[in-house]
């Protein structure tokens, strides 16, 4: 028996047939189908005029913003809940609780699921896709593993893949969809590297392999999508270089060698992305950071591979590096200025200098290794140059200003991702725990404090990450640090996923 009414029915045919009549006209093959589907229909093709264009991808993307508020729901009730439980067992009476009504301070709390890898594969790289309720896991046997964050059972795996010959390494999702042809549609990709020397490209939820970059002598790193143009790659290697790839044609266009050991990690940034403040903006290409088992950090411009500036301070190797959204530059822009006296060729105008915002795209950085320190840096800007690249900064012998250690994690720090309102980082650690570090109370403690400590896993965390989303900005709307606040606040999405050497994937609300 149909669940479904007798108008529901035919527009579901209709849109059906509409579909299929698309994918034959531009395929210019079997015309035949069409009568045999108006018959099996029970269609007649003059009333399929009354429907919407592209109808049934439209109710299926509908499915999908649904399932995303749901979600959203659900993770906002059990945050209530875990919120009311933890004032009952304090002793409140509840009348005085005032919850919280914005998403600009949502923080990982609860493991409201734990998704489960076989006994050989440790979960080396976590992300969640862009768009989709979907978690994907790389793993120690080479295998990529999704889940769907909406599915009731856990325990089964939308995709598992055989992705590499060996380890998984890291894994990312294109900022923005991407067309590998020119005349392709546009989807969403995702990168992986490995210890087998690859890497691979992967199209949106299907994970259908795309493309295989080879090149590197050695282990690969790290993968990162340039912000700017999401259809060039950066990887970072253990043979000592990092690498520009242009995913449309496969072809490795830049390599250049900073590091006299492993590149660890590779960042990026660029005053093109779409939340740059300011209206007035000149490019000047994507800026790198690269960290090394040299124990040192070095900012480069992609488009050349000069160094720009080096940053030393840890007496290990440094496991990540991550640039800090302008976002963050009000949490530490007033410290500095506080302190100018503790730092070395440091000044008002530098730290005010508007070439940040305006050229850049980057300001501050944070970086994480086996010393068991979170380091906070200033980055200088490069020396500019009429109708040339930058050069390396003239400014503190070209070397970083070390801001401040977040001191708390008691083994090697892995992984590290940005709040997407800037005023908090998250770490994970080899001592089991995730840590999350606030921003704001440098200018009054006098350094960044832990704020929350999560017991995340039964073994090392390996890797942390915070769902990503796509902000649209019209040609006429504001630029400015409320408005953009607003777009990240109506656009969030709160899901914090955790990987680890205990052969799970956690899913936190």
């Amino acid at each position: 028996m149909s669940r479904l009414t007798s108008k529901q029915r035919q527009e579901l045919h209709k849109a059906i047939y509409q579909y299929v009549e698309q994918i034959i006209a531009s395929s210019e093959s079997d015309t035949d189908l069409l009568p045999k589907l108006e018959h099996l229909l029970e269609i007649n093709p003059s009333q399929t005029e009354t429907i919407v264009s592209n109808y049934l991808e439209k109710k299926w993307t509908t499915v999908v913003r649904l399932q995303k508020k749901i979600l959203d729901l659900e993770n906002e009730v059990v945050s209530y809940k875990s919120l009311l439980d933890s004032l009952s067992q304090n002793g409140s009476n509840g009348s005085a609780v005032v919850l919280p009504r914005d998403k600009l301070g949502w923080l990982p709390n609860i493991n409201s699921k734990t998704y489960k890898t076989s006994s050989n594969q440790l979960v080396t790289s976590v992300a969640v896709h862009p768009s989709l309720p979907l978690v994907v896991a790389g793993c120690s046997d080479g295998s990529l593993i999704s889940w769907s964050i909406v599915n009731d059972s856990s325990g089964i795996p939308e995709k598992n893949v055989a992705a590499h010959t060996r380890g998984v390494t890291s894994l990312q999702w294109s900022p923005f969809p991407v067309a590998l042809a020119d005349t392709g549609p546009k989807d969403w990709l995702m990168a992986t590297s490995s210890s087998d020397l690859t890497v691979k490209i992967w199209e949106s939820d299907t994970l259908k392999h795309v493309r295989t970059l080879t090149g590197h002598e050695h282990t690969v790193s790290s993968v990162c999508f340039s912000p700017s143009n999401p259809s060039i790659l950066y990887t970072a290697s253990r043979d000592h270089s990092v690498r520009v790839w242009d995913l449309k044609s496969g072809i490795c266009i830049r390599k250049f060698v900073g590091h006299s050991e492993w590149v660890r990690d590779v960042d990026a940034a660029s005053v093109e992305h779409k939340l740059a403040l300011g209206d007035t903006r000149s490019s000047m290409g994507d800026f790198l950071l690269t960290c090394s088992n040299d124990q040192s950090i070095r900012l480069s411009h992609a488009d050349t591979g000069i160094g720009l500036a080096l940053l030393l301070g840890h007496t290990h190797v440094i496991e990540c590096v991550k640039f800090l959204p302008h976002l963050s530059n009000k949490y530490i822009d007033g410290f500095v200025l506080q302190n100018l006296d503790k730092f070395n060729y440091l000044t008002e105008e530098i730290v005010n200098d508007p070439s940040y915002i305006q050229t850049l795209g980057y300001k501050y950085c944070v970086s994480a290794g086996r010393d068991n320190l979170i380091k906070l840096w200033l980055l200088p800007p490069p020396a500019f140059r009429p109708n040339r690249p930058p050069a390396p900064s003239i400014l503190n012998n070209s070397q970083g200003w070390h801001l401040a250690d977040l001191i708390g994690h008691q083994s090697w720090v892995k992984s590290l991702c940005i709040h997407p309102g800037g005023r908090f980082i998250i770490s994970g650690a080899d001592d089991k725990t995730i840590r999350v570090w606030d921003l704001s109370t440098l200018i009054e403690k006098g350094s960044v404090l832990c704020g929350k400590i999560l017991q995340a896993h039964e073994s090392f965390v390996n890797s942390v990450h915070m769902a990503s989303f796509e902000v649209e900005f019209n040609k006429n709307d504001e630029r400015t640090e409320e408005a953009i606040l607003k777009k990240i606040e109506s656009n969030m999405r709160c899901i914090f996923v955790t990987g680890g050497v205990d052969k799970t994937v956690r899913l936190w609300s």
